[in-house]
């Protein structure tokens, strides 16, 4: 990933440039109307980076969801920041306060600069002063007396990037979490129809074991963006398991899960500091230890996977990820493909599609191969049939496994991981490419050129 650094020449054009959007979009204003103008607090002389811009698009989020009524609207993402524009038929003074509970939401957005601009041209000062990002001060005193050397500052405000986007991705993963748990019809799967093949499980009980993985989620993304290796995440991980055992009162909810997702999230944490796929990078830290541990089951499992990788050769969920992540990759491709169809059900349609193919450790070690062949081959007559009958035939196929106690655990893991990629698919699309706006906006006539940057 290129790393753009900035000089002060490049700084005050850019700073020029915006007085003149902001001059052209107030213009026409009339008495009741005010801009916005959203920038970051990035010290030093790189200004954008993927982790700066998932906290401004979260910034121009807030705006989106504040209700305010917007007539003209420009966001511009550079090497020397991103920016964005709001012309809104709002009384300045409410939305200056309003704006104020943003910037004082969350650690993080005290790197927001939510400027307010009255027709006029004046500009609306804050009720109360911003605290330091290092000390209690208030930031104007300790920016007067220099109390802070640039490399403190830079390191205070990196912290609050990391930790932003670490709550932010594991978030998502929880919510990946709950929109498999939410997926229905699964057959032989807890769902919102019935327990599956599970006596021992529910779907309170997922909702408490997801819960209890999310500090664990947090420290893989911040791992990541720390460039840690494999042997750091696994023992992370040992202590994410005993967590969930003791949320679920001992049951195996995720525990699979808790190896793939930890291993995405940070790959996700290292792309935000390098760039690059997250299943390449959550490829490189299985690969560290996976041939280590394949070997060691052979020779003596000691898990369930372990057992079954011993009898019949399926690496499971070391496999899957050591290879990037080929089936959940697949998983996601058919999700895409429903999705855009705008199929019912398109997580329960993706699951089946996946349970045809996948070599699942979980059938396996509940039926054996033939348990397995009988899953892959009924999955593959549905995913046959036309799409509007698709999500009835899983529902007969629900009741056919849980009488044989077959359950498609390897399956349901991959559609977690789907709708987690699906999620970071979204998140990251801007994240690692600079753009300039359209240079037709009608906005930027007779500006762009001449604040070229």
């Amino acid at each position: 990933m290129n790393i753009y650094r900035v000089d002060l020449d490049r700084m005050l054009d850019a700073r020029e440039r915006r007085v003149s959007i902001q001059n052209k979009m107030l213009a026409d204003a009339g008495p009741g109307h005010c801009l916005v103008c959203l920038t970051m607090n990035i010290p030093g002389d790189v200004k954008r980076t993927p982790m700066t811009r998932m906290l401004f698009d979260a910034g121009v989020a807030e705006m989106a969801s504040a209700g305010f009524r917007t007539e003209k609207e420009l966001i511009l993402d550079e090497a020397t920041g991103s920016e964005a524009f709001w012309l809104l038929d709002e009384n300045g003074p409410r939305v200056k306060a309003k704006l104020e509970t943003v910037e004082d939401a969350y650690p993080a957005a005290r790197l927001y600069d939510f400027d307010v601009i009255m027709p006029d041209g004046a500009k609306l000062s804050r009720a109360t002063g911003r605290k330091c990002l290092i000390c209690d001060a208030y930031a104007a005193e300790c920016a007067r007396s220099r109390r802070h050397g640039l490399e403190q500052v830079r390191r205070a405000v990196d912290d609050l990037l990391v930790s932003f986007c670490s709550v932010r991705l594991a978030r998502e993963a929880y919510g990946a979490l709950m929109d498999e748990l939410h997926t229905t019809p699964k057959p032989g799967l807890v769902d919102m129809n019935n327990n599956g093949a599970h006596t021992d499980m529910d779907a309170a009980l997922f909702e408490k074991s997801a819960a209890s993985l999310i500090p664990y989620f947090e420290d893989a993304v911040r791992m990541g963006t720390e460039l840690r290796g494999m042997e750091a995440l696994r023992e992370r991980g040992k202590k994410a398991e005993a967590e969930m055992f003791a949320a679920t009162g001992g049951v195996n909810t995720h525990k699979g899960l808790i190896y793939s997702m930890g291993l995405l999230l940070a790959g996700m944490g290292r792309c935000l500091r390098e760039g690059g796929s997250c299943t390449g990078y959550a490829a490189s830290l299985a690969a560290e230890d996976a041939e280590a541990c394949l070997e060691r089951s052979q020779k003596a499992p000691d898990t369930n996977g372990g057992a079954v990788y011993r009898s019949f050769g399926a690496k499971g969920a070391i496999g899957e990820a050591s290879a990037g992540f080929p089936d959940a990759l697949y998983c996601l491709s058919r999700l895409e493909f429903y999705r855009d169809r705008g199929c019912r059900e398109p997580g329960a349609l993706s699951l089946c599609d996946s349970m045809a193919v996948l070599e699942d450790t979980n059938l396996l070690h509940r039926g054996g191969a033939e348990g397995l062949a009988f899953v892959q081959r009924s999955a593959a007559v549905i995913a046959g049939m036309p799409l509007e009958d698709r999500v009835e035939a899983l529902t007969g196929l629900d009741e056919e496994l849980i009488g044989r106690n077959l359950s498609p655990g390897g399956s349901a893991d991959m559609l977690a991981i789907a709708l987690l990629l699906e999620r970071w698919q979204k998140i990251s699309a801007g994240l690692f490419t600079y753009q300039k706006g359209s240079r037709q906006h009608e906005l930027l006539k007779g500006i762009w050129d001449s604040h070229a940057i």
